[in-house]
């Protein structure tokens, strides 16, 4: 992530800080720790009114796995905005 990073700076000078930096990655570290675990998303399928989707496995979908994938494009999206914001 930090390679990327500094990939992306060197093409757009963001405004970056050592809070920002350290908010956005420890944000990113903890919520995909609690996200990889899959019980968390589960759980949070099941009590959103969607377990049917959380137990989808045809058609070549995974349920849990898309919504897996969403949750961590959102963490990624507030991780982003930390580490500019900050």
């Amino acid at each position: 992530m930090a390679a990327l990073l500094a990939e992306v700076w060197l093409v757009l000078p963001l405004p970056f800080t050592a809070t920002g930096l350290a908010a956005g990655f420890a944000w990113s570290a903890a919520t995909h720790a609690v996200l990889d675990r899959r019980w968390p998303v589960r759980w949070l399928l099941q009590h959103t009114g969607s377990p049917v989707f959380a137990d989808l496995r045809s058609t070549g979908l995974n349920g849990l796995y898309l919504a897996d994938q969403a949750l961590h494009s959102g963490v990624l999206l507030i991780s982003a905005l930390l580490i500019t914001r900050l």
